[in-house]
């Protein structure tokens, strides 16, 4: 029985048709591959076919141990699907694969399931890109006494995951809700004397308690506020600078609940009354995503939404965050040159970024975002979840206040 909203039905669904594109290529099968553990910007392949996500942490070691924390699928055309993991504890029996290994040697137990299903000659897809280490395929060619030819079949499963069920949006709402609540925590914590640490615990407590679990928290003020992050350490909060009356503060908060993520941004000044420079910052960042959002729909394309918000900065005399430092460029922005992305089983594909030519389509979930700054001042972050629609696109994070100042 499957959990969490989504149908054994529906993963057979999703399977079926990840089946029909490899046939179409000519592929036999494919491998779908993904890591565990805490590990939760990695799991989505596996999870998204199988509801299914290893808990042993990815552990450094040798022979039968390089791949522990990891789980294969093994998916024959015609044939049944063979899971493979290296640790099963399911009490809620969530797993919508009727045929689960367990051994300690995933790469071995994953090729005697090839083998088994006769995949381990001809064209057989891989979509493990994110989440295959080199140590584990060279254990897999040893215990199949062969070179192991794969096709890559990442964006098989990609496009698959990019247009989200009714039941998946249903999940992406209920992150939503979750996500809202966790943000609401997190900002009204801000306050003069407290850390960054203190603002993220006070977030985790209520995100914990409803389900999710954080990928990461990125909040930055004061003196730092121009960085996305406030610690280039680990974590990457600031535990221990006292914020100031006035400072700006952004958090960017983003992370599964039941496995689907909620991801986006809010901005304020300690105190809540910003100067005229931080209020520009925050009602710029708003601004920009606003617009974005108020002109996206179906038939357009990635590049053509990351235009929207370029345009809207430029005629709003309000400096790129792709700009040289001391324009207000940040070390961030230089390296994320986008306004979002979309989101699902994590922070995912297609991304808007100049130029990209994939093609908006109706019930896509973007996470619409800009950081917006200017030298000395520092930057506001501002970002949305989206459904997108035919007419009138859904704002996830609408009940999340945009305005944290007075």
């Amino acid at each position: 029985m499957a959990s969490d909203g989504i149908s054994p039905r529906e993963f057979a669904s999703r399977r079926r048709a990840a089946l029909k594109a490899a046939a179409e290529r000519g592929l036999k099968g494919l491998v779908v591959w993904s890591r565990g553990g805490n590990s939760v910007e990695a799991y989505g392949h596996v999870y998204y076919l199988t509801n299914f996500h290893s808990l042993f942490p990815i552990v450094a070691g040798d022979g039968p141990w390089v791949s522990r924390g990891h789980a294969a699928l093994v998916l024959p055309v015609g044939g049944d699907p063979i899971l493979v993991t290296d640790y099963l504890d399911d009490p809620e029996d969530r797993i919508a694969v009727k045929d689960v290994r367990v051994s300690l040697d995933v790469a071995e137990a994953t090729v005697n399931a090839m083998k088994e299903c006769g995949l381990l000659s001809g064209k057989v897809g891989l979509a493990g890109r994110d989440s295959l280490l080199h140590s584990a395929y060279e254990r897999m060619e040893k215990v199949a006494g062969k070179t192991l030819k794969f096709a890559p079949a990442d964006d098989i499963i990609d496009q698959l995951r990019w247009v989200k069920s009714e039941a998946e949006l249903a999940m992406m709402r209920h992150a939503a809700t979750v996500g809202v609540k966790w943000m609401k925590a997190s900002m009204g914590a801000i306050a003069e004397g407290r850390t960054e640490g203190e603002i993220v615990g006070a977030g985790m407590r209520v995100l914990c308690a409803n389900g999710g679990v954080q990928q990461d928290v990125a909040i930055a003020s004061g003196p730092n506020a121009g960085n996305y992050f406030g610690s280039s350490g680990v974590p990457h909060w600031n535990s221990k600078r006292r914020l100031k009356k006035g400072d700006l503060v952004h958090c960017d908060q983003w992370g599964p609940v039941d496995g689907y993520y909620t991801d986006f941004a809010r901005s304020t000044v300690v105190g809540a009354k910003p100067n005229g420079g931080q209020l520009e910052l925050l009602q710029g960042s708003a601004g920009v995503v606003q617009h974005i959002i108020a002109h996206a729909k179906p038939g357009m394309t990635f590049g053509e939404l990351w235009t929207l918000g370029a345009k809207w900065l430029l005629d709003n005399d309000l400096p790129s965050p792709l700009g040289k430092p001391e324009e207000g460029g940040n070390a961030f922005s230089l390296q994320f040159p986008c306004y979002g992305h979309s989101i699902g089983l994590g922070i995912d594909g297609p991304w808007l970024v100049k130029g990209a030519k994939e093609p908006v389509k109706e019930n896509m979930v973007l996470g619409i975002e800009a950081l917006v700054g200017r030298a000395k001042i520092g930057a506001a972050n501002f970002e949305q979840d989206v459904i997108i629609k035919k007419k009138g696109n859904e704002i996830l994070t609408r009940s999340c206040p945009t305005k944290w100042w007075g």
